[in-house]
């Protein structure tokens, strides 16, 4: 194994790439690093392709045609603020960990195919715990 830090190459697929950003973003969640989460795992999922009957394409039959796309720009619109400057974006946010959590299971979706033990357990930390999911309910730490 190659023990200068700079030599290493790692070849991979667009799959083990998302993978691995996908349990980056779990673990940041566990540390309370939302930014990271939410980069990540909007970075796997759009590495993606489009998954027919998916959790995104559930969420986003929920409204109708004509509104989707506002229902998608709202819905991403901490991970745009994240990555993009933007005119009125504002330079501060709270992040929150139940949209830290949606994006990480919107990726996890996508990504189905091989879900490793720190994905299910992601998916069952999720499943089995309550969550505050009205903006109010919320104060920032």
């Amino acid at each position: 194994m190659e023990t200068r830090p700079f030599y290493r190459v790692y070849h991979m697929t667009k799959q083990e790439a998302a993978v691995q950003q996908i349990e980056a973003a779990i673990a940041a969640f566990h540390s309370g690093q939302f930014a990271v989460s939410i980069t990540l795992t909007g970075a796997a999922e759009d590495m993606a392709p489009a998954k027919p009957g998916g959790l995104w394409e559930r969420i986003l039959s929920n409204r109708p045609p004509e509104e989707r796309k506002e229902w998608v720009s709202r819905l991403n619109e901490t991970f745009y603020w994240l990555k993009h400057e933007r005119p009125n974006g504002g330079q501060t946010r709270n992040l929150v960990a139940f949209e830290a959590g949606l994006f990480i299971l919107r990726a996890m979706d996508k990504w189905d195919e091989q879900w490793t033990p720190a994905m299910v357990a992601f998916k069952d930390l999720w499943f089995s715990s309550p969550k505050l999911m009205r903006p109010e309910d919320y104060s920032p730490e």
